[in-house]
């Protein structure tokens, strides 16, 4: 099974603030990640990580607690991570296309208007916007019937399925 998440920023208190996070502190923040990801996620499922995944190389160090292959899509804050980081990671690319039963899913930390197969009934999954109302981009990409916002900020602090990006829309519409 695969599954995507994006901005998790482990270890970061300043998003706590910027995106209205509903915990006391950042190991609560940290601890219910974790906890949302190990309870749906199992050592055999892929996780797709669109970006900002931790706030410094330290916390990090999550990535081994984390259960599941993990894929990172580089975002604009992981530039703090790694080499020895990055090696937790199956691969790590800035943007990634992949096919899931049939469907292909373009997947990338931001936000993108056109991208590959979009014309012809492709997917695109993304975070970098959070739950930002003011940025443009939140506002533009509520119109596209395929692209999903996979910041945990918009999706209850869990990874999902593509199956279940698919089916909210489809509720909010």
């Amino acid at each position: 099974m695969n599954y995507y998440i994006a901005d998790t920023h482990f270890g970061d208190e300043r998003i706590m603030k910027l995106s209205r996070r509903p915990f006391s502190n950042v190991v609560e923040m940290d601890n219910a990640l974790l906890k949302n990801w190990n309870d749906i996620v199992s050592d055999e499922d892929t996780v797709y990580i669109l970006g900002d995944f931790a706030a410094d190389d330290y916390t990090a160090g999550v990535v081994k607690r984390l259960k599941g292959k993990k894929v990172l899509l580089l975002g604009n804050h992981d530039n703090v991570l790694s080499l020895s980081t990055l090696e937790n990671f199956e691969k790590v690319d800035k943007i990634l296309t992949i096919e899931e039963d049939g469907k292909f899913v373009c997947l990338c930390h931001y936000p993108l208007v056109s991208y590959e197969n979009s014309i012809y009934g492709g997917y695109h999954l993304f975070g970098h916007i959070h739950n930002n109302e003011n940025d443009r981009a939140y506002k533009i990409m509520k119109g596209f019937k395929r692209a999903f916002n996979c910041g945990v900020d918009e999706n209850d602090f869990k990874p999902k399925t593509l199956m279940q990006f698919i089916g909210d829309k489809r509720n909010d519409l």
